[in-house]
């Protein structure tokens, strides 16, 4: 989450690029969003008084929170013009975007938090970065509290995905994806990494998503939303689907 990680620039991606996608762009993509945050949102709490979602972009996760269920909704991103479309188009008296300059700075974030998302994030930033990143979003995780991130799956489809995606968008993933993950190493690079994850932090469960529903979405949105949910997360064991999932709880 710094700008200076890549030859990328994330400033030339523009403004509300991806809501726009996740609300009427093309179906797959379209799908693939929605999806991504219905799974997500599927391993966090019935409730959760506060939370944080970090590399939120354009607001799109939060958006589709309810206050009920989350009454306390802080997003934070190191893209200025992202964050000031997000507080334009979603930003609430329970909900708002803040900018930050590196993951250096979420420590300077206020208030701790019951659920902390990471979105297809770390994959974006250095092992250095993610080691950074994990230590303060453990100081603001409340005992008890879930970590949910997600992460392209490279034992998947994915790797192919990548290279079609980078040839017909004018968005590349191979400049942006510098450190990678999959479903039988997650746990294991996450531990190298950090110090913090199976002491303090302690994995849940692990899972992937995103094996063939996204691409049945030019047939039906409501049929390809059907077969991504005909199993919970915690019964679905399938190693190769395109995104690996992962909830951790802070133990101590």
């Amino acid at each position: 989450m710094s700008n200076d990680r890549s030859d990328f620039n994330y400033d030339a991606i523009p403004e509300g690029y991806y809501d726009r996608i996740a609300r009427g762009g093309n179906s797959v993509r379209r799908a693939w969003h929605l999806q991504k945050f219905e799974r997500v949102l599927d391993c966090l709490p019935d409730q959760c008084p506060a939370i944080l979602d970090v590399g939120c972009f354009a607001g799109t996760f939060l958006s589709a929170l309810s206050a009920d269920r989350f009454p306390l909704q802080v997003g934070v991103d190191v893209l200025p013009k992202q964050v000031e479309y997000a507080n334009a188009n979603y930003g609430t008296e329970f909900r708002r975007f803040v900018y930050i300059p590196s993951v250096a700075e979420l420590g300077d974030i206020p208030g701790t938090f019951d659920c902390i998302t990471l979105i297809e994030v770390i994959e974006h930033l250095t092992v250095n970065e993610i080691e950074t990143l994990l230590a303060r979003l453990y100081d603001k995780l409340n005992v008890g509290g879930k970590l949910v991130l997600s992460t392209p799956n490279y034992t998947s489809s994915w790797p192919v995905l990548e290279v079609l995606v980078n040839r017909l968008s004018s968005v590349s993933y191979e400049e942006q994806h510098l450190t990678k993950f999959n479903y039988f190493n997650v746990e294991k690079r996450l531990r190298e990494i950090s110090p913090l994850v199976g002491v303090g932090l302690r994995v849940e469960f692990k899972t992937t998503t995103h094996f063939v529903s996204p691409f049945i979405a030019p047939l039906s949105l409501e049929l390809s939303r059907s077969v991504s949910r005909l199993y919970p997360h915690n019964k679905w064991h399938f190693p190769f689907g395109n995104l690996v999932l992962v909830r951790l709880e802070k133990i101590s």
